[in-house]
């Protein structure tokens, strides 16, 4: 059961970082060319792996929360 804990945060973060490389790739292929192209490929790649990012955090956040109030629960 504690091998569980490890392995499914691992392939979230994973399957989401798979899905942000991914999304990047797609969007920034959709820029036009023109003078401002990589500047906006740029941004879009900060903004998709900063989202990821972001989106890991909160997981493991409430991971967190959810599983120390469950064994508050628990305990009681």
């Amino acid at each position: 059961m504690k091998s569980l804990r490890i392995i499914v945060p691992l392939i979230v973060t994973a399957l989401l970082t798979v899905l942000a490389i991914f999304a990047a790739l797609w969007l920034t292929g959709l820029v036009p060319s023109g003078p401002w192209a990589d500047l906006l490929k740029a941004a879009i790649v900060i903004f998709i792996i900063g989202s990821a990012i972001i989106s890991i955090a909160w997981s493991a956040y409430f991971t967190y929360i959810i599983r120390t109030s469950i064994e508050k629960l628990i305990a009681k």
